[in-house]
């Protein structure tokens, strides 16, 4: 083996980091007209699980394809919470303000800022089982807030992930183009191990088809 090899340690390691690099553009990219943020998380979590971790796969084609696939009940199920996160958001600026002036009231902003950390973290949750499960939009809101709420430890450290890789990508703007595969990676970690409890056998049987499509 030497270390020009493509097939030894190092090479496969840079060849990661690149579709690394390439994922996270793609989700950027795919982000910037906002009302698509929903697909672009569900495509970003579904690609990185499937092409990052597990070699299923190429990044390009297998991101626009979950794009594509998942975009109809993913915008839907992302509209709802954007509504509820702008709202949430106007509330913070609004005590906020208040609490820079001395009003009492202001303290509220504590409040609206935990609630809108917790929808962040439904939004998260959401997009991931959207790659998951078939389901039909309200029931998948549903089940995703039921799951939420099941699962607080996990729920509080996807929301530290979250404020965590937010900090590191204005402090270091380069690492964006890194942070939402390493997220997404790490949320995979975390519901896996909620979701295949979740799984009964026609699940699994539809898992199996999407990876023959993924493979093929």
């Amino acid at each position: 083996m030497g270390i020009f090899n493509i097939d030894n340690k190092f090479f496969r390691a840079l060849n990661k980091l690149v579709d690394m690099v390439i994922l996270s553009f793609c989700w950027i990219i795919s982000c910037i007209p906002v009302f698509t943020i929903g697909a672009a998380s569900t495509a970003l979590y579904d690609t990185s699980r499937r092409v990052i971790h597990h070699d299923e796969g190429y990044v390009w084609r297998g991101y626009w394809h979950a794009f594509k696939v998942n975009f109809k009940q993913a915008t839907k199920a992302w509209l709802v919470q954007l509504i509820i996160l702008i709202v949430l958001l106007g509330d913070i600026y609004i005590t906020w303000s208040g609490l820079k002036t001395g009003n009492q009231w202001g303290t509220f902003s504590i409040v609206f800022i935990i609630m809108a950390l917790i929808a962040a973290a439904w939004a998260i949750y959401t997009s991931a089982y959207i790659s998951r499960f078939e389901q039909v939009t309200k029931i998948t809101l549903k089940n995703t807030i039921l799951i939420l709420i099941a699962n607080l430890p996990w729920t509080l450290l996807v929301i530290v992930i979250l404020v965590v890789s937010l900090i590191l990508a204005w402090i270091i703007i380069p690492l964006i183009f890194i942070l939402p595969v390493g997220a997404a990676l790490t949320y995979e970690f975390i519901f896996e191990r909620i979701f295949r409890k979740l799984m009964n056998e026609e699940d699994r049987l539809r898992e199996e088809e999407k990876d023959k499509e993924y493979r093929d």
